[in-house]
């Protein structure tokens, strides 16, 4: 699998994961600062994923199996810190 992929599906999880709560208080009545900069910059993380994926040769991507194992991990971490935090209802 490419890695331009896998580095831009970890980034759109992660904008995702970060702006779907945001946007879900935003609606539910709670218009306060930093939830509504959370769904801007998830939003925006997820549609500039998008874009990357798009318009990026993938044999031209670059990236350090490193840096894709970090952005991956991450991933990984905001999915679960968002799982335990909808299972303890925070």
């Amino acid at each position: 699998m490419e890695r331009l992929y896998i580095y831009n599906g970890a980034l759109a999880v992660i904008g995702f994961l970060l702006g779907f709560p945001a946007v879900r208080s935003l609606i539910d009545g709670d218009h306060s600062i930093p939830v509504l900069l959370l769904a801007i910059g998830g939003g925006g993380m997820v549609v500039s994923a998008g874009y990357e994926s798009l318009r990026t040769d993938p044999e031209e991507f670059n990236i350090s199996a490193t840096a894709l194992f970090v952005v991956v991990g991450a991933a990984c971490v905001v999915l679960l810190g968002t799982i335990l935090s909808t299972v303890s209802g925070i």
